[in-house]
């Protein structure tokens, strides 16, 4: 992928070599992810080139969400719980000044993560599918998903993979920003409608799709 092609939420300069880096593999949009590769080397700088950051996956060091990852073109993105055993240390990534940013947690943190609901159906033998943003998928019973709205969010067990809670895109909801105008910004919910109304000082409107409930 050439510099300039780069999502524009990648914190790197775009200037430089004509041709820099895949643009990785994974479920999450592009705008809210990096490949491990760049996420090593240019991100946390733990690396000084693909070839190292290459090593370190293949020999199983990296956990992204309880899972371990051994392909250097994966993508982690908003919200991930990604621990390095190399290192020792936890992170997740978040946005800041419209830039994507790896934040380095604690060790318990990465127990549970947020997601956000995309999609629900009805699948064979009556149960419902959840889809969550990060291409994860959760089979319930009809009586579990009944109050489970697209756009809202769930607290994920991740060592379980269960729901701890149920965040509701509802008023008074705290969100996230992740797509627009108002990207990485926080700010509470004050109206649902067809748009949802939000207030952090000033009150302002996005699309459901641009918000991400949190706790």
């Amino acid at each position: 992928m050439k510099r300039l092609a780069m999502p524009k939420t990648w914190p790197l300069p775009r200037k430089g070599k004509k041709r820099f880096v895949s643009k990785g593999r994974g479920s999450l949009p592009l705008e809210l992810s990096l490949p491990l590769t760049v996420f090593l080397r240019d991100i946390l700088k733990a690396v000084e080139t693909g070839k190292e950051a290459k090593k370190v996956v293949k020999e199983g060091n990296i956990i992204v969400d309880g899972r371990t990852v051994k392909d250097e073109k994966y993508r982690v993105g908003l919200f991930d719980r990604i621990y390095i055993k190399k290192m020792d240390k936890a992170f997740t990534i978040t946005i800041e000044k419209k830039k994507l940013k790896a934040v380095e947690i604690g060790k318990e943190s990465l127990r549970e993560k947020e997601v956000k609901v995309i999609g629900k159906k009805t699948v064979k033998g009556g149960k419902i599918q959840i889809n969550l943003y990060d291409g994860k998928n959760l089979l319930m019973e009809e009586k579990e998903a009944k109050n489970i709205k697209v756009h809202d969010s769930l607290l994920l067990d991740l060592e379980k993979n269960k729901v701890v809670k149920h965040l509701k895109l509802e008023k008074n909801a705290k969100v996230f920003v992740i797509k627009g105008k108002h990207l990485g910004e926080k700010a509470k919910v004050k109206e649902v409608n067809k748009e949802v109304v939000l207030t952090d000082g000033k009150e302002f409107k996005v699309p459901k799709e641009n918000v991400f409930v949190i706790r």
